[in-house]
């Protein structure tokens, strides 16, 4: 049974016969509407359709929530900067960048609205402005008013931890400025006149689209009233409601049975469901379904454009390949782009028993090959290529010469010299001139003039420069037939305007030579460069000299460096880095046996710390050890990065080595087949995200998120412990990966090691603030976005806190926080990367189990630092999860790592390799892995 008519009898038998059923779909006109737009309102109407057919009365009513505020300029229509002085104001009062329309949501109403009529849907189509202005809802945003206390919470809570700060429901229209003001802190509710009370606090943050951080509301909100209460009316569009509590309230006043809803808006129609329960009504019929996707996977937007448009639908798929299409189950997210076209339309179009058609398939390789000049032309190669019997109706010959047009691309070929384009202006003036010229006499001018023009070339090349010229390609249809088909004044047009490409050096224009002479041997010669590795001999004291080399400039530039990345982090971490780049330098003596052949290629993704140690330790030592090594850090350390490449420039070291700033997509793209080994430091659930562009063989290093606990005995040295959480804790401002999560400490001397941390952090609270003052030991976070992710974290805890826990969003400034939650309340598994103390009071030795035997440890085990005996550590704890190395007794991770040894620890999302399909969970160290898995198996 298809799945509207399953859906149709559900609804049929749940409502009384007699009684009118309700049917909608909503529609958000802030950008151009989309194939998932109007498949939404097609499948709602194939089950009103269904209804109709089983005899009940249906109305379908399809709702723009035109009074939406505009947040976000869609990148998919012209001249967007002249949209910007509108964000915010309701999309009904933004204008049409198209100039046709009165607005913005009239003209992407009209667009949807045209196709849903030419599809035979039968709807009343509802304004949401007019009906907020005419009074419509006034009723209920009254009962609403009522029962603001609980639906207020029911929202809230389904937001974020920042977005609450000034969440509420109701979101007056400014009188001053006509915005839709969503982000108020509400005083008062006069439920009898229908008022409320509010104001806009100027110092609160917020995260807004095209803001990079958080904003703000006295720079988003620049001229309306700050700090000051107001009373206004929320009656007859005077105020709206937020999205969650629109939707509701529209599917009540309507008293809708039916309404489906994207896979992306489930926690939407959960928070209506629970609006319902809370009013003791009964809730609609929410079907939900799958999203649709672009040809990459991700979610067909309104304002990237990306995906089928509303046009696209219409000029490339028949009716029926749309209704056949959505009489699918709708369930599951299916992926809806161009390229799908022919075959969509080919599943409806099948050849009856009195004719044999032309499939679209075979129509769009025959255009494609063709590069017919017009429509007129496109169907003489049909007919051309077109088996006996074969035929093509005029929808079907519009419908793929629509597909060919949109997917017809250019190579990046064309002319690359003066004489080419003098060659093809002479064509087209000559044709031009001898008006009576036949084909057959265009054909032989086209190749005598080759001969004259260009006479040390060889005939044959002759068409390989049309190809270029005509077609932007380097392979194409014969000259011949494409003369003989197309217009004479199309082929005119063509010699006139021919493809040109602008050649800025030598190389590329040798390159070009290259492949026109032999692209297929070229091409072979390609791929066995990028998937071979180059093995040769490595000479360990070009190695030293290399280490030595850069070491000495290290030291030399310390200063230098310190300043260049004063905006970064502080001085005394810039200082560390160096000592701890110069020891594994000087020390690479201990790897030598590493050091044996090279392979090809390594790409490294660095971390958000260290710059100059990670960028030694997973970028210049294994560029000692290959051909080709890139690494690529993060985008929030760009600017910085640049700096300190300034001073010292690798490359002129060790010529292998380069930088990409590169946007990561694009970076990957051209990583993916020159490299051997990738070096990732990151997230687990990113890494597994790059992982997959590259190899099987390809040899992937995780350095992860670790856990990394310090525990203090009750026989601890205090003062020891207290000066190594502040060294593990503090550095880098807790942005590193030896941060313990939890200080597990004994109940005997757990007072004790609280208020003796505590006078100790006081002791340096002048040391906490700008990089620019370098006595400072605690800065800002390097990624200030990483605040707000701090934020909620902070919010959970927030009732355990009992010093610091001072956030700033705008400066990214985190400040040394405790917060102390016994261990009999559950252990602390979460990763803060800033720099905080979660101190958890353990009463007996064998309490200790609760932590590591918990279900969320295993994952991240790295190292243990015991201050103090513990028996459960050393005798009892899992020997697989923490071999004895990851164990450091009365000292910490800080003091004991070199970057000539293993790092990490068993867990895999603490640190493992994956290669040709494995994982093998345990400590990196890029030189030895790489040996062990890349070269050695070779030797």
């Amino acid at each position: 049974m298809k799945w509207y008519i399953e859906e149709a009898s559900k609804i049929n038998n749940s409502i009384p016969y007699g009684k009118q059923i309700n049917m909608s779909a909503g529609f958000g006109p802030t950008g151009l509407p989309h194939i998932g737009t109007l498949c939404e309102i097609i499948r709602t109407n194939l089950i009103k359709n269904e209804l109709n057919r089983l005899g009940r009365e249906v109305n379908f009513y399809l709702i723009s929530d035109d009074l939406d505020s505009f947040r976000k300029i869609p990148s998919n229509v012209p001249n967007p900067e002249k949209l910007k002085p509108y964000l915010g104001l309701p999309v009904n009062k933004v204008p049409d960048p198209f100039g046709i329309y009165s607005s913005f949501s009239e003209m992407a109403e009209s667009r949807l609205f045209e196709l849903a009529k030419e599809y035979n849907v039968d709807c009343n189509i509802v304004k949401n402005s007019q009906a907020y202005k005419n009074g419509d809802y006034n009723s209920l945003i009254k009962l609403f008013l009522e029962n603001f206390s609980s639906i207020n919470k029911i929202c809230k809570e389904s937001t974020g931890f920042l977005r609450q700060r000034t969440y509420n429901i109701i979101m007056p229209i400014s009188e001053k400025t006509g915005k839709v003001l969503e982000h108020i802190i509400i005083t008062n509710i006069d439920i009898n006149n229908g008022e409320i009370t509010y104001y806009i606090p100027s110092n609160e943050i917020v995260n807004k689209p095209g803001h990079e951080y958080g904003v703000e509301l006295q720079e988003l909100y620049q001229e309306e009233v700050l700090d000051k209460e107001q009373t206004v009316s929320v009656f007859n569009g005077k105020a709206k409601l937020q999205w969650k509590a629109d939707w509701s309230m529209r599917l009540l006043y309507r008293n809708i049975h039916f309404e489906m809803y994207g896979e992306d808006l489930t926690d939407s129609a959960s928070v209506a469901r629970q609006i319902f329960a809370t009013l003791h009504k009964p809730a609609p019929r929410l079907y939900r379904y799958g999203l649709f996707l672009d040809a990459s996977g991700k979610k067909i937007s309104k304002s990237k454009g990306n995906g089928f448009s509303l046009d696209d639908a219409k000029n490339l798929l028949t009716h029926e390949a749309i209704q056949t299409h959505l009489s699918k189950d709708p369930k599951k997210s299916t992926k809806f782009y161009i390229e799908q076209s022919p075959k969509l339309n080919d599943q409806v179009n099948i050849s009856n028993k009195n004719k044999k058609r032309l499939s679209f398939f075979k129509i769009s390789r025959i255009l494609q090959a063709s590069k017919p000049t017009n429509i007129s032309s496109a169907r003489k190669f049909l007919d051309l290529y077109r088996e006996h019997g074969e035929t093509i109706s005029e929808n079907e010959l519009i419908i793929s010469y629509n597909y060919y047009s949109k997917t017809n691309k250019y190579n990046n070929h064309g002319l690359t010299t003066t004489r080419e384009k003098d060659y093809f202006s002479f064509i087209a003036e000559s044709i031009k001139q001898e008006e009576t010229l036949s084909k057959e006499d265009i054909l032989k001018l086209i190749c005598s003039s080759f001969t004259k023009n260009f006479p040390e070339r060889d005939s044959s090349q002759l068409w390989i420069l049309l190809y270029r010229g005509l077609f932007g390609d380097i392979c194409g249809p014969r000259i011949e037939t494409w003369i003989k088909i197309n217009d004479t004044k199309d082929i005119i047009e063509h010699f006139i305007n021919p493809h040109i490409i602008t050649l800025e050096n030598k190389e590329t224009r040798n390159e070009i030579k290259t492949t026109e002479s032999s692209m297929k041997i070229n091409k072979d010669n390609d791929n066995e460069i990028k998937m071979t590795k180059l093995l040769n001999k490595i000479d360990f004291n070009q190695i030293r000299e290399k280490c030595d080399a850069l070491s000495l400039q290290l030291k030399e530039n310390s200063n230098a460096l310190i300043d260049a990345l004063s905006g970064y982090q502080c001085k005394m971490v810039t200082e560390d880095e160096i000592y701890r780049s110069v020891d594994v330098l000087e020390n690479i003596g201990e790897n030598k046996e590493y050091f044996n052949q090279n392979i090809y290629g390594v790409t490294s993704f660095l971390p958000l710390n260290q710059p100059i140690y990670a960028t030694v330790c997973f970028g210049f030592i294994p560029s000692l050890m290959a051909e080709n090594v890139c690494i690529r850090p993060p985008t929030a350390m760009h600017l910085h990065y640049k700096k300190f490449e300034n001073i010292i420039d690798l490359s002129k070291i060790s010529s292998s080595l380069s930088i990409s700033y590169e946007n990561k997509e694009l970076f990957l793209s051209k990583r993916v087949n020159v490299t051997d080994a990738v070096i990732f430091t990151g997230t687990p659930e990113n890494a597994i995200k790059v992982r997959k562009h590259f190899r099987k063989n390809t040899l992937f290093i995780l350095n992860g998120a670790g856990h990394n606990p310090l525990v203090i005995s009750k026989d601890a040295d205090i003062n020891i412990a207290i000066e190594s959480a502040k060294r593990v804790v503090l550095y880098n401002q807790g942005q590193d990966c030896a941060g313990p999560n939890a200080i597990l400490v004994h109940n005997d001397i757990y007072d004790s090691f609280r208020d003796n941390l505590i006078t100790s952090l006081k002791d340096i609270e002048d040391k906490v603030g700008s990089y620019s003052d370098q006595n400072n030991i605690i800065g800002p976070n390097s990624d200030i976005d990483h605040c707000i992710k701090i934020a909620s974290m902070f919010k959970i805890n927030r009732d355990y806190c009992t010093y610091g826990g001072e956030i700033n969003p705008i400066t990214g400034m985190i400040k040394p926080t405790i917060f102390e939650k016994s261990l009999s309340m559950g252990g602390n598994y979460k990763e803060f990367f800033a720099p905080v103390f979660f101190l958890q009071k353990y009463q007996q030795d064998q309490n200790l189990d609760d932590y590591f035997s918990n279900p969320s440890y295993p994952a991240n085990a790295m190292y243990i630092s015991l201050f103090g005996t513990s028996n459960y550590i050393s005798n009892e704890l899992n020997k697989k999860l923490h071999l004895p190395e990851s164990i450091l007794n009365n000292t910490d991770l800080h003091l004991e790592e070199r970057g000539y040894l293993p790092y990490g620890g068993q867990g895999p999302a603490a640190s493992c390799l994956w290669y040709d399909g494995n994982r093998i969970n345990g400590s990196t160290l890029p030189q030895r892995d790489i040996y062990q898995y890349l070269v050695k198996p070779q030797i």
